[in-house]
């Protein structure tokens, strides 16, 4: 069990990077994904985005919710171990989790995922009581209809961009060091694409999301992990398949057929998954990535503190839509290498990062 808590713990911290570097494009200016070629229209940025799409987009969510699911099974494993009732506990902490999110993106970074995970968390919890092989079902049903309907809407449709974000307040309260305009703008995004008051964004977040969160709770209840590294041959072919695929499928969505990147990039990031896994079953590799150990067990402060530096970065010092995207992706990577280091350095003398911390208090009421 050990060992397997250090796993799940070095791919979510992992995911963290994959997530930062995503996150920061849209951060740094928000029709990044809407006109790429207007933006980048040297050859050399356009295939620094083309990598970022295809290796990083989309590729990182889909685990983080896996994650999620998997932290379900076995929060529930262990209150019921304890012999207490799970039902009050896990919706408390879903419920506190909401509110992070809802203040998160409204005032920091409307692309929050909080608030979407709590929301498909409370429509989980039914699914622990059950066998493990219904969120199986669940699951593959919903992925399988979403997955579809996607390749269609590819398949049968023209090429196109994605709707333009009008950004003409955010620039003009950046140039007035506007907080209160900055938070406004970014506000009143988020009520337009990401919260949970949307019947739009609940059925989304259903196809799209919750078929991660209920695998992941099926992967832990039935061992998976535990067979991949048994079957590491079979595991192994898995990942080329997957891997080959999945870049492929993000590679065709590069002309415009943006819809394509969610089956690519969920096909891709069950090739990272599966490398991971059989990474840290071998000393040798997990020695290497047991520093994304610490980023992992601090997820929750770390993905917050992610928005602070970036909100500070591009809103605060006007670096918005100014850098180069060399120079947009090198202080990604400095800025990961701090996370990391600092990370590391935090628990060496604390056990939980501080809204960690908040967070179990809320949930456990002690």
């Amino acid at each position: 069990m050990k060992e397997r808590i250090v796993s799940i713990d070095i791919i979510r911290g992992i995911s963290l990077v994959g997530i930062l570097f995503m996150n920061a494009l849209g951060f740094h200016y928000a029709n990044v994904y809407n006109s790429p070629a207007e933006i980048y229209p040297d050859t050399l940025s356009k295939w620094i985005y083309h990598i970022n799409v295809v290796i990083i987009h989309n590729s990182f969510y889909p685990i983080f919710a896996f994650l999620f699911g998997i932290g379900m099974a076995i929060m529930y494993k262990n209150i019921i171990q304890r012999g207490q009732n799970p039902s009050p506990i896990l919706l408390r902490r879903f419920l506190a989790m909401m509110v992070f999110g809802l203040l998160h993106g409204f005032l920091l970074f409307y692309g929050d995922i909080l608030q979407t995970y709590a929301t498909l968390a409370l429509l989980c919890i039914p699914f622990l009581f059950m066998r493990p092989v219904v969120s199986l079902i669940v699951a593959i049903i919903q992925f399988s209809l979403t997955a579809f309907s996607v390749l269609m809407i590819a398949l049968l449709s023209d090429s196109q961009s994605l709707a333009f974000t009008s950004d003409a307040l955010l620039t003009k309260a950046i140039s007035h060091s506007d907080i209160a305009g900055i938070v406004s703008w970014n506000a009143q995004q988020f009520m337009n694409l990401a919260t949970p008051l949307s019947v739009f964004n609940i059925i989304s977040g259903v196809l799209m999301i919750m078929p991660f969160i209920l695998f992941g709770m099926w992967c832990f209840r039935t061992d998976v992990f535990s067979q991949l590294v048994i079957h590491k041959k079979a595991t192994l072919l898995s990942i080329a398949v997957t891997a080959i695929s999945g870049i492929t499928i993000k590679i065709l969505a590069l002309d415009g057929r943006y819809e394509l990147v969610y089956v690519g990039g969920t096909i891709l990031a069950a090739a990272y998954v599966m490398t991971l896994v059989l990474l840290c079953s071998q000393s040798s590799s997990l020695k290497v990535l047991m520093p994304f150990q610490a980023l992992g067990k601090l997820a929750f402060s770390v993905y917050i503190f992610q928005s602070v530096i970036l909100f500070l970065i591009f809103y605060l010092f006007k670096f918005y839509n100014s850098l180069h995207i060399i120079t947009l992706h090198l202080l990604l990577t400095a800025i990961a290498l701090v996370l990391l280091w600092l990370s590391n350095l935090y628990l060496k003398y604390y056990r939980t990062g501080p809204l960690e911390w908040l967070w179990r208090k809320i949930t456990y009421l002690r």
